[in-house]
């Protein structure tokens, strides 16, 4: 069985997130697809909402899509969010199945800057989805060879390995940038980019003011 974790700060989950994977899911043939969110994100600014209410609005935004669902592993640790750890503790979790982190080209760009970054094909496949404004464009060096190593170019191809694959995704290019995602809360807006039912919880919580 495969089992596909997207990782992220989800603040807040939102329609591109939303949307990308959705479509993920009937590329790569799947069923199942896990957000989950991370708690002390090592490589960039803290969230805004709390690891609780981040959470709670994945499991909001799950709802409306079958298949989608939430995992509070990360959550539950008390160390930073390390992909390279927490793909180590799923594949314990795990023994029979095949792991796939799912990330974002913005990601896979700076994968190089991640702590113990080459460890994470040891226990999962990476799957990566474009983001628009965002060039597969590795200038050089490790990253690039890294992803030369271990890339293919068909998601058949994950599944004849358990874990050590590098796949770019096809799925489509959608424009919503969180930092001006949360921006746009402030205002209150009539219909952000978001499940209403996430909005709801926003605007009950007083968050993103």
């Amino acid at each position: 069985m495969i089992r596909a974790f997207f990782g992220g700060t989800f603040d807040p989950i939102h329609n591109g997130h939303l949307k990308t994977s959705s479509a993920l899911m009937k590329e790569l043939g799947i069923d199942r697809l896990a957000f989950m969110p991370s708690a002390i994100p090592p490589h960039r600014t803290q969230p805004e909402a709390s690891a609780e209410q981040r959470l709670d609005m994945v499991k909001l935004a799950c709802k409306d899509y079958p298949g989608f669902e939430a995992e509070d592993w990360e959550l539950q640790q008390s160390r930073p969010s390390y992909t390279a750890a927490t793909l180590a503790e799923l594949s314990e979790r795990f023994p029979n199945d095949t792991l796939v982190f799912v990330m974002g080209m913005d990601s896979l760009m700076s994968l190089n800057r991640w702590h113990k970054w080459r460890e994470i094909v040891q226990y999962a496949h990476i799957v990566v989805m474009p983001r628009s404004g965002v060039p597969f464009a590795p200038q050089g060096g490790e990253l690039e060879t890294f992803i030369a190593q271990h890339r293919v170019n068909q998601p058949s191809d994950l599944e004849s390995a358990k874990n050590g694959k590098l796949y770019i995704a096809q799925t489509p290019l959608i424009d919503i940038s969180a930092t001006e995602l949360r921006e746009q809360l402030h205002k209150r807006p009539a219909s952000p980019p978001i499940p209403e039912s996430v909005y709801k919880y926003i605007k009950e919580n007083k968050l993103y003011l």
